[in-house]
């Protein structure tokens, strides 16, 4: 393998990539020169395997989209500029032409790393007899107090979500129907099943938006890759709080609404505990509300207040969350998040 991964790395290398001023020197040597000018660096590492994080037959550029795509939404959450990413590799050895699926996979990566100016500095590969698998490294920049963590709720807080959430459950479910694995085999349209494909496999990270509140003085976030409920959950862990939800105020696309309806089931399926959706969940102070909400609207991107997050008490201990389905309170359901697990 060894001359076939210097001949994909050299594929790589010749590659349009994104120039940015602040890397000295990027691929091609033993490490990458990165000059980041007295500014503070956030990390994030994401590994994806196939069969478990995502289908083996995928089309490569949407799993170049979405590989960078997950670890940009990271640093969105943190309220970081993306700026550079390190790639890793691990090819099954002999069982495709690696060549063309690079090309391909790299015009997704591509796609969006143009879209938010992220340069791909380095990298390794390797052959392996187990299956397809990725590591992405993102670095971003940050700098001040302005940053969003998930200890940062406090009560009082509205709860705040970002775009439209279960479109990729919804997607998802409907792969495993498609390919006898379970799932829902909903009544979509052809128009609907590509719109939530789209969200599921290119979903967009929230950066500007992550930033904008991050500068406005939001100090919780998260985002939401392995379902609201889920996610939601490691704020108030980390914040030592709770939070009471109404089911129906989740954000949902026209897709899931046609076919969730009044079904306070498929709503729990879905938006509740669906994960993919990498969208921005964020504990916001009252004050604050006004002025994100105008950022958001300057982005054009919708922006939902979902909850509050209250102080604990004897009936609602930290971490816990209270739901809520038109007024009624109803039970938690026992699964409380997305497995990224095929």
């Amino acid at each position: 393998m060894a001359g076939r991964e210097f001949a994909l790395i050299e594929q790589l290398r010749r590659m349009p990539c994104i120039g940015r001023a602040d890397v000295g020197l990027g691929m091609g040597d033993d490490a990458a020169l990165l000059d980041p000018g007295g500014r503070k660096l956030a990390v994030s590492l994401d590994t994806l395997v196939a069969g478990r994080h995502f289908f083996a037959d995928v089309d490569p550029a949407d799993l170049g989209w979405k590989a960078l795509a997950v670890n940009l939404s990271d640093l969105a959450a943190m309220g970081a500029e993306a700026a550079w990413c390190v790639l890793g590799l691990a090819l099954p050895a002999g069982q495709r032409d690696w060549e063309t699926w690079l090309a391909a996979f790299m015009a997704g990566w591509q796609a969006l790393a143009q879209m938010q100016q992220v340069a791909l500095v380095g990298g390794d590969t390797v052959a392996t007899e187990g299956p397809l698998t990725l590591s992405v490294t993102a670095l971003g920049l940050w700098s001040g107090d302005a940053v969003m963590t998930r200890a940062g709720a406090q009560a009082g807080d509205g709860i705040w979500v970002t775009g439209s959430l279960g479109d990729a459950a919804a997607a998802l479910d409907a792969a495993f129907a498609e390919r006898g694995m379970g799932g829902m085999a909903a009544d979509w349209t052809r128009e609907e099943r590509h719109f939530l494909e789209q969200r599921r496999l290119r979903p967009e990270p929230r950066l500007a938006f992550g930033r904008q509140a991050a500068a406005l003085g939001v100090r919780a976030g998260i985002d939401c890759s392995d379902g609201f409920l889920a996610d939601l959950g490691h704020i108030l862990e980390a914040s030592g709080m709770t939070a009471r939800i109404a089911l129906e105020a989740l954000p949902v696309s026209a897709a899931v609404r046609r076919v969730a309806g009044r079904d306070p089931q498929l709503w729990s399926r879905w938006p509740l505990r669906g994960g993919d959706d990498y969208e921005l969940i964020l504990g916001v102070a009252p004050a604050l509300e006004e002025g994100l909400q105008a950022r958001a609207r300057t982005l054009g991107l919708a922006l939902t207040r979902v909850g509050e997050v209250v102080a604990p008490g004897r009936d609602l201990p930290a971490g816990s969350v209270q739901l809520s389905w038109q007024g009624s309170t109803m039970p938690l359901p026992a699964q409380g998040g997305h497995e990224h697990v095929f």
